[in-house]
C-alpha cells in the first residue's frame, strides 16, 4: 500500500476515534469509506470492527450510569438476530454494491434525523414501540456484520425520541461492546481474519488511542444542538464519499 494511503488511514482513524469518543458513534461512518478506498477489500470492515470495539471497551466503564437500559436491551436482542444475517450479506455481496448500500442506509438515517430536527416529524412518546425498537436493533445487527456501522439507525431512533446526547453516547457504546465481538467472531469462523488484516489493525491502534484522548477533551463541550449538527454532517459526508468511490471503482472496472 502506498505511503500516502497510510498517512490518510492514520488521519482518518484519528478523526473517527475522536468523533466516536465525543459523540458515541461515527467511527465506522468516517473510517469505513477511507478503509474501503485504501484497502480495496472487504477486510476494511473487519479492521473497522476491531478498532471500534477497542474504543467502546475503553469508554463504556465510565459511562455506565447514562445507559438507557430498556433501549439497550431491545437493541441487543435485535442485533442478535440481525448479525448472522449481516454475515451472510458480507459473504455474498459485491464490494461496489456494498459501498452503494452503505451510502443509501446512511442517507436514510439522515432523513430520520433531519425530520426530527426540522420539526417535520412528530416527537415520538418515550414509551416507544417495542417492535419498532427491536426492528432498529435487527437493522443495526445487519449493518454491523456487513458494513461495520451499527450506530446510525439506533442514533436516529434515539434522537427522534428526544434522548439526551449523554445517554445516546453511552447506550450506543454499550451496544457496540455486545455487537462487535459477536460480529467479528462470526466473520472469523465463516471467512477468517487474515494476518494482513490484523497487521493493519495493530498499526492503526496508536491513531485510535490518540483520537480517544482528543475526543475526551471535546465530549463535555458538545451541546445537544451541536451534537445533532455534527451527526448530520458526518452522515452526509460519509455517504457522498462512498457514492463517489463506488462510481469511480465501477468506471475503473469498466
Amino acid at each position: 500500500m502506498p505511503e500516502s494511503y497510510w498517512i490518510l488511514l492514520h488521519f482518518a482513524v484519528f478523526c473517527a476515534a475522536l468523533v466516536q469518543t465525543a459523540t458515541g458513534f461515527g467511527f465506522g461512518l468516517i473510517s469505513v469509506s477511507v478503509l474501503l478506498i485504501a484497502l480495496n477489500s472487504s477486510s476494511a470492515i473487519q479492521v473497522a470492527i476491531m478498532l471500534s470495539l477497542l474504543i467502546a471497551l475503553i469508554l463504556v466503564p465510565s459511562l455506565r450510569s447514562f445507559v438507557d437500559r430498556r433501549l439497550l436491551r431491545l437493541f441487543v436482542i435485535g442485533s442478535g438476530v440481525g448479525i448472522p444475517l449481516g454475515v451472510v450479506i458480507f459473504l455474498v455481496i459485491d464490494l461496489i454494491l456494498l459501498k452503494v448500500l452503505t451510502g443509501l442506509v446512511i442517507m436514510i438515517s439522515v432523513l430520520f434525523i433531519t425530520g426530527r430536527v426540522g420539526g417535520r416529524a412528530t416527537m415520538l412518546p418515550r414509551a416507544s414501540s417495542t417492535v419498532r425498537d427491536l426492528t432498529v436493533g435487527i437493522m443495526a445487527g445487519i449493518m454491523n456484520a456487513s458494513l461495520a456501522i451499527p450506530g446510525p439507525l439506533p442514533v436516529a431512533r434515539m434522537v427522534r425520541l428526544g434522548v439526551t446526547p449523554e445517554t445516546i453516547r453511552a447506550t450506543i457504546l454499550a451496544l457496540f461492546v455486545f455487537s462487535y465481538p459477536v460480529a467479528i467472531t462470526l466473520q472469523a469462523l465463516m471467512v477468517g481474519v487474515s494476518p494482513a488484516t490484523l497487521k493493519v489493525t495493530a498499526a492503526l491502534i496508536p491513531a485510535t488511542l490518540g483520537g480517544i484522548l482528543a475526543g475526551r477533551i471535546l465530549a463535555s463541550r458538545i451541546t445537544e444542538r451541536l451534537f445533532i449538527r455534527i451527526t448530520v454532517v458526518l452522515l452526509v459526508s460519509s455517504a457522498l464519499g462512498l457514492f463517489i468511490n463506488a462510481g469511480y471503482s465501477d468506471l475503473k472496472m469498466g
